[in-house]
């Protein structure tokens, strides 16, 4: 039986072919194997992907035990989501940053400043995001552990600056190198499994919106990305700060719920962020495996019809539901 293999896949055995470092090999495995039509004419190549995914997870593991080397851009999550910084030199990344959070930034006038990345914690109500600084984007000399850190955040963030007459061209280039990295694609073009960002995904910030030339500097951009909506801030100002906290929390997707026992307050200071979308049987399965496997019944508060309504498991919950679950034990 012929595999009939769609032109995506040998797109992406491309990518593979043309890999320097074991993560990107693995991935590139990992994408022919999501877009390979499943049947009997492709279990043979099914399993060789398999078995090459598995021997390069070896080889990195084995690396990554024999090497000591710090890996400055492996931060590990934190909070509701984390969300990264990219901009062209100057775009103001750093000052933004710290005007969110309590990150210790260099903030300095000179291109280059920040060398290494930083993450903060940006509050948001009674929640946390993680946000990461990083070096200044030089697509053709962006290091491999920075492009491993952009396609493991939850969202990326680009920043361009509406005080640099090379705005457009700073847009332009962050786009080209999402793009060439197959971290920012077409819907149509993200293959189910596959990790990807669309256009409407990712955050677009223009800073500087204090320079006399940012209105003009605007103008020239939309008639380029009329599709692209940017959040128009001033750090100096404090222009348009205010609004990002809210504006991470939605567009990451994510809802907050609030467990409470029964007879007791619910606990509004710890709630459990899921993906939105998230299921009563699944939250169940978050808090303990053992309510998932023993839920008698659960009652809503938020969203459901009336205030303490039992649901069924498939109930879908909203951002701020209050959630009590009985167990049959």
């Amino acid at each position: 039986m012929p595999a009939n293999l769609p032109p995506q896949y040998y797109e992406a055995e491309e990518e593979y072919r043309s890999a320097s470092t074991p993560g990107e090999k693995i991935a590139a495995l990992n994408e022919m194997l999501a877009i390979m039509p499943k049947h009997k004419g492709t279990e043979k190549l099914q399993a060789d992907l398999k078995k090459r995914i598995s021997k390069l997870k070896d080889e990195k593991e084995k690396k990554s035990e024999s090497k000591s080397t710090y890996n400055p851009y492996k931060i590990d999550p934190e909070g509701a989501g984390q969300l990264i910084l990219l901009g062209y030199p100057n775009t103001g990344k750093s000052s933004l940053l710290g005007a969110l959070s309590n990150a210790k930034v260099t903030v300095a006038n000179y291109p280059f400043s920040t060398s290494l990345p930083v993450a903060g914690m940006v509050p948001y109500e009674n929640i946390q995001i993680q946000v990461i600084d990083t070096p200044p984007l030089v697509p053709e000399d962006v290091p491999g552990p920075m492009i491993s850190a952009i396609q493991r955040a939850d969202l990326p963030v680009v920043l361009i600056s509406l005080a640099s007459s090379k705005c457009l061209e700073q847009l332009d280039g962050a786009i080209e190198f999402l793009k060439s990295k197959r971290i920012m694609r077409e819907p149509e073009d993200i293959p189910e499994g596959v990790k990807a960002f669309t256009r409407e995904d990712i955050i677009f910030i223009a800073t500087g919106i204090d320079h006399s030339d940012a209105e003009d500097n605007l103008d020239v951009i939309k008639e380029f990305y009329p599709e692209i909506e940017f959040e128009l801030v001033s750090v100096p100002e404090d222009k348009g700060v205010e609004r990002l906290p809210e504006l991470f929390f939605n567009q990451l997707g994510v809802i907050r719920i609030y467990s409470k026992a029964p007879g007791r307050e619910p606990d509004k200071d710890s709630p459990f962020v899921m993906p939105r979308g998230t299921t009563l049987i699944e939250f169940a399965r978050a808090v303990h495996k053992d309510f998932a496997e023993n839920l008698k019944k659960a009652c809503v508060w938020g969203s459901s019809r009336f205030p303490g309504q039992p649901v069924a498991q498939d109930f879908v919950l909203e951002d701020e539901d209050i959630v009590e679950l009985h167990s049959e034990k």
